[in-house]
């Protein structure tokens, strides 16, 4: 009998064909916890693939009324036990449970749930398209199989089994693999329990939902580029992501993948001036936030140099100096930050605040480095490297021009952010360093820090290689993300009682909008037939 926690392969928990263990970490105490979870060979991967198959076309026979009722079912049972899931990431990541589990991210997962199953009835991101006149009609639909690389950042809300990307593939009618992350794993594991209550409640498949502890590099890469995966959802490290996009897209494979992001903030004159004090509130506490752990998390700071300039640097440094050390998710989280900005500081860069090494294993106190904009611009990459966790660049400018070209030159971005003076007097610069921001980042705040997405549908969470890939689609806003998981088929000529119930003439009243002969119409009869 094995000593390891079970995985969940087709409907049934059971024992892991493991090829090694793991234990999760207690960060906030550096201790290994209890359960020891298994790292799955590939025949694990093999069983669940070929009941993911069966699953999706199951699913494809199903009204959407059940997968919707499913996701709103499972929520429901999270609900029950969300006191239990935000000890659980706390022990496993030492994030806050109040406010950052409790009172954020644990309603931010149910809500993402509940806007999936409304999005899954709705069903407008399937975009049916009606021509009369040719009998041809189209509309998106599930790709098959999705495969869950959950990052730690977010053990809820961008979990395995309960983060957008698992409601946004369940919710396009595609049954998902989740691989849990071993920095949190027992939140996937009660949680997924959940996920089997609610299939059978709701009459789904039971391998609608798949779970699987650990899964070895090459074991993923394998996984990502097999024909029978629709799709693959990633967010985590840039390392980890290109290697997969690498072996998917070698594969012809669909592959999202959300990585590494700078978002630069620019401090333009006239707000520094203004509200500088308020400045340097805000960039304290969106780079100290939960450590910095956010994808969105600035990493690096635009401004010129001017005595308001230099008075902000300083209240900043002031402020990051006033705090201790916070706790990381995890020994290996606390490395990759010391070595990022070990480098910056060997590329010439200053430690006004804080320090290029750690305080202990999982703790490293906020750190402000500094460059003047012409060194940066000599040997841009050296500088523009994600530091994930509370530490963030400072570059100074002599002037608004020399802010246009590090702006022109940072890397594609999830986020990024402009400040600037109530008054106006701003206003030319921003005309100026606005375009540039938008050609680099997905999303651009005036006003405000990157860090904090609105989970609403016009909410855009992707950007430009390297944050994420393709920069068309995000991970936040139903139902536009669902459309990561879903593919455009055409039916040319068919009866009409051969289509799809979406397609069809005279669809049931409160059918979602539909593009019927060059005009959106929803519901009812078609409005174009004689």
């Amino acid at each position: 009998m094995s000593d390891h926690v079970p995985v969940l392969i087709a409907g049934s928990w059971r024992p892991a064909s493991a090829t090694r263990t793991y234990r999760a970490v207690d960060p906030t105490r550096g201790e290994c916890r209890d359960d020891i979870w298994p790292v799955s060979g590939w025949s694990d991967v093999e069983e669940a693939l070929d009941a993911a198959v069966a699953a999706a076309q199951e699913l494809a026979r199903l009204p959407v009324e059940a997968v919707a009722r499913f996701l709103e079912r499972y929520a429901d049972r999270l609900e029950t036990r969300g006191d239990e899931l935000v000890a659980l990431a706390h022990a496993e990541t030492g994030l806050a449970r109040a406010p950052r589990l409790a009172e954020v991210e644990m309603p931010r997962t149910l809500l993402q749930l509940r806007q999936a199953a409304a999005s899954a009835r709705e069903q407008t991101w399937r975009m049916a398209m009606i021509d009369t006149r040719t009998n041809i009609r189209a509309a998106a639909f599930g790709l098959g199989p999705v495969v869950v690389f959950p990052p730690s950042n977010f053990p809820l809300a961008y979990g395995a089994v309960t983060g957008g990307d698992f409601a946004s593939a369940i919710a396009a009618g595609n049954p998902v693999i989740a691989k849990a992350h071993e920095l949190s794993p027992s939140v996937s594991r009660v949680a997924a329990e959940e996920a089997v209550a609610a299939l059978s409640e709701t009459g789904l498949p039971n391998a609608t939902v798949q779970l699987i502890h650990g899964l070895d590099p090459h074991d993923g890469e394998r996984l990502v580029a097999d024909p029978r995966v629709g799709a693959t959802g990633f967010t985590g490290s840039q390392v980890a992501g290109e290697a997969l996009f690498r072996a998917a897209s070698a594969a012809g494979r669909v592959i999202w993948v959300e990585m590494g992001s700078i978002n630069p903030v620019v401090f333009l004159p006239g707000a520094v001036a203004e509200r500088g004090d308020a400045l340097a509130d805000d960039l304290t506490a969106s780079v100290t936030g939960s450590a910095g752990q956010f994808c969105t998390k600035p990493g690096l700071v635009v401004l010129v140099r001017d005595p308001a300039g230099e008075a902000l640097t300083a209240a900043i440094a002031r402020r990051f100096a006033s705090m201790g050390p916070q706790v990381l998710l995890g020994r290996s989280a606390c490395d990759r930050l010391v070595a990022a900005v070990s480098a910056i500081e060997q590329a010439g860069a200053s430690v006004i605040a804080g320090a290029a090494s750690a305080s202990s294993p999982t703790r490293h106190a906020p750190t402000l480095l500094s460059v003047s904009g012409r060194i940066l611009l000599e040997r841009p990459d050296d500088f523009l490297v994600e530091a994930f966790g509370n530490a963030t660049l400072v570059v100074t400018c002599d002037s608004l021009a020399e802010v246009e070209r590090v702006v022109a030159g940072v890397h594609g971005s999830l986020g990024a952010s402009i400040y600037t003076a109530t008054d106006g007097r701003d206003d030319e610069a921003f005309g100026a360093i606005a375009p540039l921001l938008m050609a680099r980042a997905g999303r651009v705040v005036e006003n405000r820090m990157p860090t904090g997405l609105g989970i609403v549908p016009s909410m855009q969470h992707g950007g430009p290689w390297p944050s994420a890939g393709p920069p068309f689609f995000s991970s936040v806003g139903f139902p536009w993300t669902m459309l990561r998981f879903a593919r455009r088929i055409c039916f040319d000529g068919w009866s009409d009682h051969r289509l799809p119930a979406i397609l069809r003439d005279a669809p049931p009243p409160g059918r979602p909008w539909r593009y019927v002969d060059q005009s959106w119409t929803r519901g009812g009869p078609d409005p174009c037939a004689s």
